[in-house]
């Protein structure tokens, strides 16, 4: 290899190295903090397909609209839940938290709290048969009625699709809501934590309240004195 071929290619390991650190940087840049009426939030991940239907916010049910449950296809809940959500289908999901260890991290996971069931909200029995027909659906929750659609026919019971009262159906979010602003294991308010990611990495903090939708407000001491923080429940652990 001659000298010029040496120096282009020490020359371009060079210019990739520096590109490399250019990247790092745009990264660590993208994933800083924004304050905000004097609490510094982190940055917001991206969220799933499932976070807009998590039963963490007490989501209004519209008691204009005719509610039902669907179950879904084995293994289809995601696809189930953006398919009915591009028909116009209103979802509600219910998910319970909890924080595990992946490869030394810990992660917050949320899982359906009623296997392959969600309740959709549909304006009329033509939309709810768009909702049955469309992709990972199984079957609209029915109930046995008495037949009744003409007259003259034998007496018996046919199925149809169990509407649910929006009343009772409220009340049932309203609990799980409530119940999802829980202390987390080994986490509750005055405990001593330490940062494990974002900007304040290895910073010790106390906790100063538990947040709905798995968060924690916790001050962190910087210069010695406390300052406000908004954290995910994955970003600390116990000091």
């Amino acid at each position: 290899m001659t000298v010029q071929a040496k120096s282009q290619r020490a020359k371009g390991k060079r210019q990739r190295e520096r590109e490399r650190r250019q990247r790092r940087a745009e990264r660590r840049g993208a994933a800083g903090t924004t304050a905000t009426s004097g609490t510094v939030q982190a940055a917001p991940s991206a969220r799933s397909i499932a976070d807009p239907i998590c039963g963490v916010a007490s989501p209004v049910i519209d008691p204009s609209l005719c509610w039902f449950i669907a179950k879904t296809m084995p293994r289809m809940g995601d696809r189930a839940l953006k398919a009915l959500q591009d028909a116009e289908v209103v979802t509600y999901q219910p998910r319970s938290t909890e924080v595990v260890v992946r490869r030394g991290r810990r992660v917050v996971r949320r899982t359906p709290m009623l296997i392959r069931t969600v309740f959709i909200g549909v304006r009329d029995l033509g939309h709810l048969d768009t909702a049955r027909t469309s992709l990972g659906v199984a079957e609209i929750v029915s109930r046995p009625v008495e037949d009744t659609a003409t007259e003259g026919n034998i007496a018996g019971l046919v199925l149809k699709p169990a509407r649910l009262d929006a009343d009772g159906l409220q009340r049932f979010v309203d609990v799980i809501a409530r119940g999802e602003i829980v202390e987390p294991v080994g986490i509750k308010p005055g405990q001593s934590v330490i940062v494990t990611t974002g900007p304040f990495a290895t910073f010790p903090a106390i906790v100063e309240e538990i947040l709905p939708n798995d968060r924690l407000k916790v001050a962190v001491s910087l210069f010695g004195r406390p300052s406000p923080v908004e954290l995910g429940i994955a970003d600390v652990q116990v000091g």
